[in-house]
């Protein structure tokens, strides 16, 4: 009724101010917001001060190309190596809209946050857990680490087949991650013909390791297999070098970060360990050498295993939003269409129940550098080769000499 009261040049002049108003409105880009939840402090701050480095020079990279969406932003938050904190800032990030969120970097703060996101439709890419548990756990969880199925089969297969050892003690902590890989390790040395003459199972956090190191050393295995997170497992193999243990010492990938083997010392050298495929001085591979002089120039060091996976989860997160779209409600769409990603730590795809197609390989310490087992032993037969090749060419020379 009003409005029809009013003069005709006041309905213009009204009608385009709205008209204005809705145009700018409409022309302001809605902000799309990444997130992050990593352990940036507390027990776990070794692996997430890496995979924050690794997402944040990745998010750089893209923001600084010509194609970039000018309204992406991230947000990373501490989940102080707590899984309730994680799993509450998780529910923050989605809360104010974030698109997906990288996050659940050790097991127990997956198994967390995956609640989170499972219940309000979000995607949640782990860059490094690696517990059978999670395997298929919802629609919405992703990760680019193998599983520990994975892992554990894949040392326990070369130990018994490559490395000829008949027989292991298995030193667990009494934690998921260790109980599902180590479980897997066992099954594995077993199946090849290996023995395991005992299973030593410790509480999480135990401070005096001495004892379990004696009863190790007692047992004079071939090998012990030992399953716990970084800090542990640097006291350990520390403990087992002074009580002069002769068997191999064989570990599970959250030893291999550079702060952890530099930790342990000359006390590393000989450790077995598997983990993804990732070797920084790889100077073939123009992405891993790009990545490497990029990552080193920003934060002075090498980038390790889970600052390479940090990287790898943005360039997924960037896939994904190319392929489905930076809607929420189809995120995990361009997630299901991500295809042979290159990456620094291989080519990126999930299966049916999100997990990542990668196969893990078994490195050993040498001069503190992580080196391909099977690459270094070919690389020797090679040159043993040659050498012996030389040493008939030398000899047939001579005779020849001998017979002129």
């Amino acid at each position: 009724m009003i409005w029809t009261m009013l003069p005709a040049t006041r309905k213009l002049l009204i009608l385009m101010a709205f008209m204005l108003v809705s145009g700018l409105a409409c022309s302001e880009k809605e902000v799309v917001q990444f997130g992050a939840v990593v352990p940036l402090t507390g027990s776990s701050a070794i692996y997430g001060k890496q995979i924050a480095n690794g997402l944040e020079l990745a998010f750089e990279e893209f923001m600084a190309t010509p194609d970039a969406p000018s309204n992406l932003t991230l947000v990373v938050r501490d989940s102080e190596s707590d899984p309730e904190k994680a799993q509450k800032a998780l529910e923050e990030l989605y809360a104010a809209g974030t698109r997906a969120v990288i996050g659940g970097v050790t097991t127990p703060e997956a198994l967390a946050m995956v609640q989170v996101a499972d219940r309000m439709n979000r995607v949640l890419l782990s860059p490094s857990a690696s517990s059978q548990e999670l395997t298929g756990i919802s629609r919405e969880f992703y990760r680019i680490w193998p599983s520990d199925s994975r892992e554990g089969s894949r040392m326990g297969l070369y130990a018994a087949q490559n490395l000829n050892l008949k027989s292991a003690v298995v030193l667990a902590a009494d934690s998921t991650y260790a109980e599902g890989i180590e479980t897997v390790f066992q099954a594995s040395f077993t199946q090849s013909g290996g023995e395991i003459v005992e299973e030593i199972i410790y509480p999480e956090n135990t401070s005096d390791l001495n004892a379990l190191v004696e009863r190790v050393v007692s047992l004079s295995p071939d090998c012990v297999y030992v399953a716990d997170y970084a800090a542990p497992v640097i006291n350990i193999i520390k403990a087992l070098r002074e009580m002069s243990f002769p068997g191999k010492i064989l570990t599970v990938s959250a030893f291999a970060t550079p702060q952890a083997i530099a930790a342990a010392g000359s006390a590393a050298e000989g450790v077995f360990v598997t983990h993804p495929q990732y070797t920084p001085d790889n100077r073939e591979d123009p992405k891993i050498k790009a990545f490497v002089e990029s990552y080193s120039a920003k934060y002075g060091e090498v980038p390790g295993l889970f600052a390479a996976h940090g990287y790898d989860s943005m360039l997924v997160l960037f896939e994904a939003m190319n392929k489905g779209g930076d809607r929420a409600s189809s995120f995990w769409q361009g997630m299901r269409s991500v295809k042979d990603l290159p990456g620094v730590t291989g080519p990126l795809q999930f299966d049916e129940k999100g997990d990542v197609a990668k196969y893990p390989r078994v490195y050993f310490l040498l001069e503190g550098q992580a080196v391909d087992h099977a690459n270094w032993v070919e690389k020797k037969r090679r040159e043993l080769h040659d050498a012996m090749e030389k040493l008939r060419e030398d000899r047939r020379r001579l005779r020849k000499q001998s017979d002129s």
